[in-house]
């Protein structure tokens, strides 16, 4: 377990990669606490762990395995995010709202998830100081990966941005269709072809 909390850590502070923001650290009282509230799920590929137009009650944390946030528009599948191991995982918009959101979430792989709801991590923010900065922590970096996104989609090229999804998830091409790669850099799978042969 505490394996998981180095992760964590790790990931977020490369996340926000903020010189002034202090590290995220938590008392031992505090990780005991979070211990009490973790579950455990080992889920197999192709589990829908949110489906569209559902709430997202829990924050998940990979251990294992692999993931893809998804939504349907004129009835096609577009992928909107993609994660890998030791990356947090969730539609960032419903688990903070608590309402229903047209994204889902799909597993691409067998994976190990470690996952926190919403009620006990609010709960959890309330009693322990060090918990509410982790959760603002989180939330930050998923926030700052959601406008990294938009800024790829207005000042980068096709190829860029498809060689910046290569660099930052290696293992995408093993695990995602070129149709659910294509969408996700806001291309045509024609246009994915043409950069994917030049490599």
């Amino acid at each position: 377990m505490l394996n998981i909390f180095t992760a964590i850590n790790s990931y977020i502070s490369s996340m926000i990669n903020h010189e002034d923001t202090s590290p995220v650290s938590l008392s031992l009282e505090a990780m005991m606490a979070i211990f009490t509230k973790l579950k455990k799920e080992e889920l197999p590929r192709n589990s829908i762990v949110v489906k569209p137009n559902q709430i997202c009650e829990h924050i998940y944390f990979i251990e294992k395995g692999a993931a893809r946030i998804f939504y349907y528009k004129d009835e096609k599948d577009v992928t909107d995010g993609f994660r890998g191991e030791e990356t947090l995982l969730l539609s960032i918009i419903s688990f903070i709202r608590q309402k229903p959101d047209k994204r889902g979430i799909e597993l691409l792989d067998d994976c190990i998830l470690w996952k926190l709801s919403y009620q006990d991590l609010e709960e959890l923010s309330a009693t322990y100081p060090d918990i509410q900065y982790l959760y603002r922590m989180i939330m930050s970096s998923v926030l700052i990966m959601t406008q990294n996104r938009i800024d790829r989609m207005l000042f980068q090229t096709a190829e860029e941005r498809y060689d910046d999804f290569v660099k930052s998830h290696p293992r995408a091409a093993e695990l995602l269709t070129l149709g659910m790669i294509a969408s996700f850099l806001g291309i045509t799978q024609e246009t994915l072809s043409r950069i994917r042969s030049k490599k």
